[in-house]
Order: C-alpha cells, then structure tokens, then sequence
C-alpha cells in the first residue's frame, strides 16, 4: 500500500509545479514524497524513504499522533524552520479507506510578510509612542469624522477615561461634526462639550497625506479663576463667565467700606464670598466676625449682635461685648438678613448709618469701625412690600448688590468642584480616590442642585467616603431622583437663561452655550422658543 500510495504521489505532476513546498510522511516518520520547492524552502536535500528529519520547531512534540487521533488536520501561521525561516504549516492526515497512512505537510515561505508584519508593528509602536508623547489631545479621525487613532491625553481631556473611542463619531464625543470644526490649518478656539461640561478648546485641524482624514490637535484653554488666600483657606474656582464678572467686581469694591448685599439662593456659597471680600480688603488682617440671623432667637439676637452690660436681663452676670465690637477693624457679616425681625432692623439701621451704638441695658454710646456685609436667600423687595422688611435699611445695606447665580445656571463649573471636593476629601479621610466616571459625572451634570454647591460638597464628600473602588461611579452618587427634571424641561430653561443674559443675543448666547450658532437655532426651533 505504501509503495503504491508513493508511485501514485510521484506521478502527480501539479505538487512538483507547486510554489509551496509539500512533503509526505508515513506513519512510521519516513519520507515518501517531496518536491522541489520543499528543498528550496527547507534549504536540504531529501530521499525518498529515509527518516523524517525535524523539519520545523513544532517537531519537537510531533503533532502526528494527535493528527491520527482527530482525523482532522492542524494549521500553524507563523513557525520556525532549522535555517530560521518563518513558514505557515498545514499538516493534513492521510487516510486510505479507515486506514492512517501518514501526513501532508503542506508550507509556504512567509519570512518576508512577518517581517513586513514586525516593521508594521515597530512603525505602530513608534506612533503609539509619539502620540502619547505630545502634550496635546490628538484625534485622527476618517474623512466622516469616525476616530481611527488617538492618543492617552486625549482619553482624559475629553473624560473618557474607561471609554474605547475608536469607530466613535465626532459628534458623539464633543457635540460637534466635522463640518463644524475650523478651516484645515487654521488654530481656532471653540466650545466642545464632553462628559464634563462645556469647555473651550483651541483646535488644529490637519490634513491626512495619505488617505482621507484628519488630525484634530486641541487643548483646554485656561478659563478657571483661581484665588488662594490665608494659605489655602479661601479658595474659589469657577469658568463660570457670571461668577467671574461677580470676582471681577469683588476685586474693585473690597478696597473701598462700602455695604455689599450678597442675594442668592441657599447653599450657592454667600457665606464663602463674604469672606472672601473681607481678605482681599485691606480690612484682611482685622476680625471677620459672622452673625447667623436665623440661628439666634428673637430674644437673644439683640444682645448677640451689640452686647450687654451686667443685670440687663435674667442670667446677665457680667459685662459682655457684642459681635459688633469684636468686628471692630474689620468687617461684620450679617448673614440671612431677611430673617432679622423688624423691630431690631431700626437699631441696625442707625449703627449702619452712624456706625455707634448702645449696648443692652447700658446709656453709653459706644462706636465700632466695621466694614457690613449682610447676605439673604430671600426677595427683600416682597418682604418690603408684605411691611417685613424695612426699605431704608435695603437700600443701606445694598449699596453694592451682587447676586450670586445657583449652580444649575452654571453647570460648567461642576466638573471643577467635583476635581477639587474629591482631592479635599481624600486627603482628609486618607482615601485614594483617583477620580470620577464619565457616567458618574453625566449624571452630576443632568441634576438641578435645589441645595447648590453645599449640596454637591456633601454628594462628594459621601461618595469619597463610601466609594468601594478608586473611581467613583453612578451607584456611588446619592441622589434624590424624584427631583431631577427632564433633560428637556432643563435644556430649554438653560437656554432662555442665557438669552436674558446676552440681551437676545444669539451669537454670544451660542458662544457661551458652546455649541455654534446654527444648531442654538436648531434646538431652539424643536425647543419651542
């Protein structure tokens, strides 16, 4: 049978004319065939009928046995010849009837492709490498703005840390087509949103050379404003354009004692920029004394704010100063002023106005030099005109009036404070918290804040503190569903916020949206504005 399956392999011309090589095996390891490409490849010359050398690195555990055993052949891609050659291997059993009489081992020379496959692999590696060597977020995107190729940084700047973003459109990533995006070759600053927030980028769009596409270059432009005072104490971040123009008055006003009224809602951090006024004053190194108006009582606010002189009332054992004179040099905040009760409003009128008073149950009129600073979360204007609130001692108080925007109407600060309230309370509860989700942080950003930024510090601080993991997630968020408007309900409110804001006007209301002007038109439209 042997004799007439080699006469038979012989005698078959095609595997002699064949560019693989071909060699047949018995199953006692003999040659019984090979032709010449196989002696070329293998770089040896064979005889028919003597023993099967090692022709290849797999031979060293041979995979005939197991051949036998399947009745089904086995494939290698890429194995090593005995002169170094890398080949692709097919071993095929060969049966007559039921019975096994050997293998055909079937190869091609692919030293050539691997090592083109190596080159692409080093040239991939080099790029690879480049990339994540530039300090800017890199994109490469198709002629249809599909990412082909990116780099490490631009994973973070676009917070997309755990997101894979190849195959993703432009579109879905920053909101923007590529149509959207500047003239090639043309650096232009424009507002992109990402999981985050809405940021301002300076991009560069380039050309492919070779094929069609682009490379999309871009940074985050700087737009935080940051104060540090006594030594980190006071510290506010916003990219807020509203709460910058609020700084940006508070750093004229503070050198001058003029009465400031801060109005806003509670929790959007009045009680912060207070004390922020007073340290960029020139009263900085004087008292900042605070008198919380809804947390004394009634009774006992009058003798808090000015003192008392021993036998003033029950309990009145000795002398006592007031908040009042312990401002002295420096400045008296009066927070949630609206909630003082009126009879006590005229005394504070006149140490507004004269800036003396009288301690309770004493004649002696006494002076204190305090830069006032009064605060309220509620409409002094209707408690005025309900006859609550007293209109002369208003318009005392507000010679300055700034009205501090909640959270919701400034959402591009969120990602910022969240960045910072993580690194605060990990470092206070010693847990090593890296960051945010991108899912986590989508839903911080579709959530009203009723409580503003004291109520995203406590959503944080708890999160940091029960977080299982380094990142916090979804399920690490505490939040009060019931409360969260609809993605539309909020989208139009945002939008009429900030056409007031700009006077109606669209270009600048788009700029600040950060979206262009023909898609603010757009949703406008399907918005019902």
């Amino acid at each position: 049978m042997e004799k007439k399956l080699l006469d038979f392999f012989n005698n078959v011309h095609f595997l002699q004319v064949l560019f693989d090589g071909v060699i047949i095996v018995s199953k006692d390891k003999k040659i019984l065939f090979f032709n010449e490409s196989a002696e070329k490849i293998l770089e040896e010359r064979f005889s028919i009928g003597s023993p099967c050398p090692a022709f290849f690195s797999i031979c060293q555990s041979c995979p005939m046995n197991i051949v036998e055993e399947n009745k089904s052949g086995v494939q290698i891609y890429d194995i090593r010849t005995k002169n170094e050659k890398h080949v692709c291997l097919s071993i095929t059993p060969l049966f007559v009837g039921d019975e096994f009489m050997g293998v055909i081992e079937v190869f091609r020379d692919v030293s050539k492709v691997i090592f083109y496959m190596e080159e692409v692999k080093k040239q991939k590696e080099f790029i690879e490498v480049t990339l994540n060597s530039i300090i800017e977020a890199v994109l490469i995107v198709d002629d249809r703005g599909n990412v082909i190729d990116y780099n490490a940084i631009a994973k973070k700047v676009l917070c997309r840390e755990y997101e894979e973003l190849k195959g993703k459109n432009l579109k879905d990533i920053v909101k923007l087509s590529l149509e959207e995006l500047p003239n090639p070759g043309e650096r232009t600053d424009i507002y992109i949103e990402t999981p985050c927030g809405i940021h301002k980028a300076s991009i560069l769009l380039s050309p492919l050379k070779i094929g069609k596409g682009f490379v999309i270059s871009f940074y985050i432009v700087p737009e935080s404003m940051s104060n540090l005072l006594e030594k980190g104490d006071i510290k506010i971040i916003t990219k807020n354009p509203i709460f910058r123009n609020i700084l940006n008055q508070i750093s004229v006003i503070s050198d001058y004692d003029t009465n400031i009224l801060l109005e806003g809602e509670t929790g959007t951090g009045k009680s912060f920029l207070a004390k922020y006024i007073h340290y960029m004053s020139p009263r900085r190194n004087g008292p900042f004394v605070k008198v919380n108006c809804t947390a004394i009582p009634d009774t006992l606010l009058e003798a808090e704010l000015f003192g008392h002189v021993k036998g003033a009332f029950t309990g009145a054992v000795r002398d006592k100063p007031g908040k009042v004179e312990l401002a002295d040099g420096g400045t008296l905040f009066l927070d949630e002023i609206g909630d003082m009760p009126l009879h006590l409003q005229a005394k504070i009128l006149h140490f507004v106005q004269e800036k003396e008073f009288e301690r309770l149950g004493d004649t002696k009129t006494r002076k204190a030099n305090v830069r006032i600073i009064a605060s309220t979360n509620r409409n002094l204007k209707e408690l005025i005109r309900r006859g609550q609130f007293r209109e002369d001692l208003y318009y005392r108080l507000g010679v300055v009036k700034l009205h501090i925007p909640p959270l919701r109407e400034r959402k591009e600060d969120i990602p910022l404070l969240v960045n910072h309230f993580i690194e605060k309370y990990s470092k206070m509860y010693s847990r090593r918290i890296k960051g945010i989700s991108s899912e986590a942080m989508k839903l911080l950003l579709s959530y009203n804040f009723p409580g503003n930024v004291r109520e995203l510090e406590n959503l944080i601080e708890r999160a940091v503190i029960t977080c299982r993991g380094s990142i916090i997630n979804p399920e690490d968020i505490h939040i009060d569903m019931d409360s969260m408007p609809s993605v539309k309900e909020e989208e139009i409110e945002r939008i009429r916020q900030v056409l007031e804001q700009t006077g109606g006007n669209r270009s600048l209301a788009a700029k600040i949206l950060g979206m262009h002007r023909t898609t603010l038109w757009r949703k406008m439209k399907e918005l019902g504005l």
